[in-house]
């Protein structure tokens, strides 16, 4: 009887340890790659960007917000390292401002404060701070402003600026181990990437090169190259290529050669304004770079390219601008 009791409890276990695995096997068959970005909806008179997706073969597309003042954008959305909660932004609150949500975007709420215009950057690793900027508007433009770097801690509220330097200090974006925030700054006399701490020491030029500008930059997934754009200063006709790195700045390597092909041709977007609509993004595996290009038509449209160079693909082929990907593994 003693055995049979014994034997009746093995196979229990058995069997939960069993539907366990398949529980989980289920739970990460969920997750799909889904790469989001900004499209002008074509449902408008005006070009106005809502935040859509699809899949990385181009296919799905998905519109997920339905809302963006007239001429503007809901934009660049960032979702949280648990998969939970999407920050992105948004015109509706009376300049750009940031907006929070969950992670299907519902429940949007204002996350920015104060009156200054603020654009998203990133979160950090464990979820608990985001990273943005927040630009001075009083004395110019939002694209000529002050562009400082704020990080904002969830649990106490704290909103500390971490950059502290006139020009633009943009871009913020945590290193995956969460050890050093990328930026782009022109505090040099042009657009260098730079990394610093959480508190803005130990300040470090990646680029530093004086007849080049570098924007739209991301981290691999294992942090251990950073794709970016490259803008030649003194050419006449300025072409914009995709580059990647190390993330101690050396070994750069070219992935599109639009310079010398003479393709991807930089137009600003209005008078004065720096190279905007750029944005790059890894996949989950760290193999291919989501980018955004206008290297065969009049419109942006979105790319993949392997880190080698190869097997470009283009995903968007329409009349609309899309802009800013971003590659993202959701359950």
């Amino acid at each position: 009887m003693k055995n049979t009791v014994i034997s009746q409890r093995l196979h229990a276990f058995q069997l939960f340890l069993m539907l366990f695995a398949m529980a989980s096997c289920t739970a990460q068959s969920k997750k799909q790659e889904r790469i989001y970005f900004d499209s002008e909806a074509k449902n408008k008179r005006y070009p106005t960007f809502e935040i859509f997706s699809m899949n990385p073969d181009g296919s799905n597309w998905k519109q997920h917000t339905f809302d963006a003042v007239l001429r503007r954008a809901n934009t660049s959305p960032k979702f949280s390292p648990d998969g939970k909660k999407v920050i992105f932004g948004t015109y509706k609150y009376g300049g750009y401002k940031i907006a929070m949500a969950n992670s299907d975007f519902t429940n949007q709420e204002k996350f920015s404060k104060g009156p200054h215009y603020s654009y998203v950057g990133s979160w950090s690793p464990d979820g608990t701070k985001v990273l943005y900027n927040k630009v001075d508007t009083e004395k110019g433009p939002y694209f000529q402003g002050d562009f400082e770097i704020f990080m904002m801690d969830l649990n106490t509220g704290s909103d500390t600026n971490v950059s502290r330097t006139k020009g633009a200090d943009s871009g913020p974006t945590w290193s995956p181990d969460g050890s050093k925030i990328l930026f782009g700054s022109d505090r040099s006399g042009n657009s260098d990437i730079y990394t610093m701490n959480e508190k803005g020491q130990a300040v470090f030029n990646l680029t530093n090169t004086p007849n080049q500008d570098e924007f739209g930059f991301s981290w691999s997934p294992d942090g251990s190259k950073i794709a970016f754009y490259v803008l030649e200063r003194k050419s006449n006709k300025k072409y914009i290529d995709l580059y990647i790195m190390n993330s101690d700045g050396t070994e750069r390597k070219n992935l599109t050669n639009n310079q010398s092909a003479k393709r991807n041709l930089f137009v600003p977007y209005y008078e004065g304004a720096p190279p905007i609509f750029y944005g790059t993004s890894w996949s989950p595996d760290g193999e291919r770079i989501a980018f955004s290009s206008k290297r065969n038509s009049k419109k942006f449209q979105i790319f993949t390219i392997h880190q080698n160079g190869g097997n470009l693909k283009q995903l968007t082929n329409n009349e609309a601008n899309n802009v800013f990907p971003n590659w993202h593994l959701e359950q």
